[in-house]
């Protein structure tokens, strides 16, 4: 996979959604998880899935296009009937762990979903304040 980071039009909604979603990396509690993206297609009924990558510890959640672009949000469209008959709640955003990188304590919740209220919680649990002079010098 080659993740990269979505700078100007092309894919500016992904990377948008994650840098505002999750300044705080959920896996390992980076403030700055520097959030790198890529794309698997699938035949999945849920459709094909963004991926998201922290820069700092390698661990990669994923997420349904639909969700992020705002598809899922009612059931007039196919993605998000589906999504509410498989008892989910419409509106919700749904994240999976999909690699747990440099985080051996998460090797048991890869493939585990969690909604992105539940991801942000986790990350405030787990942020790791800065290091003293490791920001960037202007």
């Amino acid at each position: 996979m080659a993740f990269k980071r979505m700078e100007g039009f092309v894919g500016s909604v992904p990377q948008g959604f994650i840098d505002r979603s999750l300044k705080v990396c959920p896996l390992c509690g980076s403030v700055r998880p520097h959030w790198g993206i890529d794309e698997k297609m699938q035949l999945k009924l849920e459709g094909n899935l963004y991926l998201f990558q922290c820069e700092q510890c390698k661990g990669v959640l994923s997420s349904p296009i639909p969700d992020v672009t705002g598809y899922n949000n009612t059931v007039l469209t196919t993605t998000g009937l589906l999504k509410k008959l498989s008892g989910k709640k419409n509106g919700v955003i749904y994240l999976r762990i999909y690699d747990a990188g440099s985080n051996p304590d998460l090797r048991d919740s890869v493939g585990k979903e969690f909604t992105l209220q539940e991801l942000q919680a986790l990350a405030a649990e787990k942020e790791r304040p800065e290091p003293e002079g490791s920001g960037k010098f202007y």
